[in-house]
């Protein structure tokens, strides 16, 4: 990470925990695997009221959706600039 900006790894980490997100969703569908979307906050998550457009917005924390920003995060990390 030494050239990277901090807006770009801001947007990395971002798009990872999205991708994990989907993917972990993906996965319990296709193959049943329920703990990768099991929430680790409990429910209904962070609510965000009035969020520019968006009238109301949840975030919800799951396994995959670590797994996606650790994945992020190395890549960043290891990948030369």
């Amino acid at each position: 990470m030494k050239k990277h900006s901090i807006s770009f790894i801001v947007v990395v980490v971002l798009l990872s925990g999205l991708i994990g997100a989907v993917m972990g969703s993906l996965l319990e569908t296709v193959f049943g695997l329920k703990f990768l979307n099991y929430p680790l906050i409990p429910k209904p998550g962070i609510q965000i009221k009035d969020f520019y457009i968006i009238e109301e917005l949840t975030i919800q924390l799951t396994p995959a959706t670590i797994m996606g920003i650790l994945l992020g995060v190395y890549l960043l990390y290891k990948i030369p600039s």
